[in-house]
């Protein structure tokens, strides 16, 4: 009997580590930006208006803009931006530009650059969002650091989707009488 207890034992931590293998070849920083779902990008122009920029925040429930020159990115402007830049100036926003606001020639990457890029241009830079451009230097997508802790998030869905309601936390031992 403990003979097949012992066989039924092994069999089980054999498909365990068999499980845990897959989990590491699905889920790598070397896999493409392109592999992860990105978020809808919204350019603007050079010239548009702080005013017409915050309402495509509110009204397509975004967090940045692209901004484009002639296709070409030429810009990156965020909340965080609104924030640290505009917010207690006194400034008109209908006459405010992004130009003068944004953070020109911001870092970029390619769809075929590894999410390993991605997450070193964020890190480094301090950023959450990097463009992504085309050859040409077009930008054609947002990378967010919502898209790659989504993208790994898939990954262990069943981990994380069966946590408990609460972390389990060990209670606090205090000294009686004090």
């Amino acid at each position: 009997m403990s003979e097949l207890l012992d066989d039924e034992f092994r069999q089980m931590n054999e498909r365990e580590f068999e499980k845990e293998m897959e989990m590491g070849k699905a889920v790598s920083i070397k896999d493409p930006i392109s592999s992860l779902r990105l978020q809808k990008m919204v350019a603007v122009e050079k010239g548009t208006t702080i005013a017409q920029v915050m309402d495509l925040f509110q009204s397509k429930r975004i967090a940045c803009v692209v901004v484009q020159e002639n296709d070409n990115l030429a810009g990156i402007f965020t909340e965080r931006d609104v924030i640290m830049k505009l917010v207690g100036k006194g400034l008109d926003h209908s006459k405010e530009i992004v130009d003068d606001h944004m953070t020109p020639s911001p870092e970029f990457l390619k769809t075929d650059d590894p999410i390993a890029f991605a997450l070193n241009r964020m890190t480094d830079g301090g950023f959450r969002h990097v463009p992504i451009v085309d050859n040409a230097g077009k930008p054609v997508a947002l990378v967010g650091i919502l898209d790659i802790v989504g993208h790994l998030a898939s990954y262990y869905s069943d981990e994380v989707l069966n946590l408990p309601p609460e972390p389990p936390r060990k209670a606090q031992q205090r000294p009686e009488g004090g």
